[in-house]
């Protein structure tokens, strides 16, 4: 009995320390990889952000937010059809994804939102604005609606995460128990993700390097550190109280969704609406979680049919 205890006791902490020897295993962002990356950076408070800005200086501005686990790459073909309706566009890595820092600190809508507002400033781009969030960032760029109505001129969240809980109940049981469930996040997520990429590869995609992309950030470190860290800061309780706030406002808000998306409850469409009657919703039909790169000509035609539709208004 007591060699099996010792045993038991010396085995403990190695296996605590499994998800540390995995992330120190994991390649930290480097200045030389970052200097390979399109784009530019800049400093901001919490560490760098990698940003590219596209499109005539004096077109209309649109901002767009990724989501959890994709990087600001998400955007590359949506950012193409958007400049060629005359847009300018902003798209960025939020921390801990793309080309971005990974900051300690908890991932909350105001922690990111706070990211946003620093690169609007450095980049002087104070409006009005269209701000575009897909799937966590519909949490950042909802927010930040609520809190710079004059700022912004119109609101399309894609495929928006923050309607309903829509967690899975072992990732719920994570999020609410800080130790045990971080432990077990940082040892399931990466072969659950990597999984999650290959069985959703879909070769209708305009990004065609997206899977990869994906794939990438489970190498770098700070990665899955980043993802828990805004579950349980943005995505833990619905953002009712955020949406009733934006539908009192004069702001249009569009949503657009994907019919085959298993991401997002199908019941998100009748909660977003009795939350923000005003809003316009359009449903893909053959379109899954990730829209904006399989279906980038279509959104960027669906935006432009509301922009000629609101100035018809």
């Amino acid at each position: 009995m007591s060699y099996t205890l010792g045993v038991i006791a010396a085995a403990i902490p190695i296996i605590a320390a499994l998800p540390v020897v995995a992330e120190l295993r994991r390649r930290p962002l480097t200045d030389l990889r970052r200097s390979q990356a399109p784009g530019k950076c800049v400093r901001l408070s919490h560490g760098r952000t990698h940003y590219q800005l596209q499109g005539p200086e004096d077109g209309p501005l649109i901002v767009c937010i990724h989501g959890l686990t994709a990087p600001s790459a998400v955007f590359h073909a949506l950012t193409r059809h958007l400049v060629a309706q005359g847009k300018r566009v902003l798209i960025y890595d939020l921390y801990g994804r793309g080309f971005s820092d990974r900051p300690r600190g908890a991932q909350t809508p105001a922690f990111l939102m706070q990211q946003l507002e620093e690169l609007l400033a450095v980049l002087d781009l104070k409006g009005p604005m269209t701000m575009l969030g897909y799937s966590l960032g519909a949490v950042v760029a909802s927010a930040f609606t609520a809190e710079n109505p004059k700022r912004v001129s119109r609101l399309i969240l894609v495929a928006p995460a923050g309607i309903e809980s829509d967690l899975s109940s072992m990732v719920d049981w994570t999020l609410q128990h800080p130790i045990c469930g971080s432990w077990l996040f940082h040892m399931v997520f990466p072969k659950a993700h990597r999984q999650n990429v290959i069985e959703g590869s879909d070769n209708r995609s305009e990004v065609p390097e997206i899977d990869q992309l994906h794939l990438d950030e489970l190498k770098r470190r700070g990665f899955v550190r980043s993802v828990l860290s805004s579950l349980r800061g943005c995505l833990q309780e619905p953002q009712e109280a955020v949406h009733q706030r934006i539908a009192k406002l004069s702001v249009p808000v569009m949503a657009i969704w994907g019919a085959q998306d298993r991401m997002v409850r199908a019941g998100a469409v009748e909660q977003l609406d009795a939350w923000n009657p005003r809003v316009e919703q359009d449903i893909i039909p053959d379109a899954w979680h990730g829209l904006p790169h399989t279906h980038a000509r279509e959104l960027a035609a669906l935006m432009a049919d509301h922009d000629a539709a609101m100035k018809r208004a």
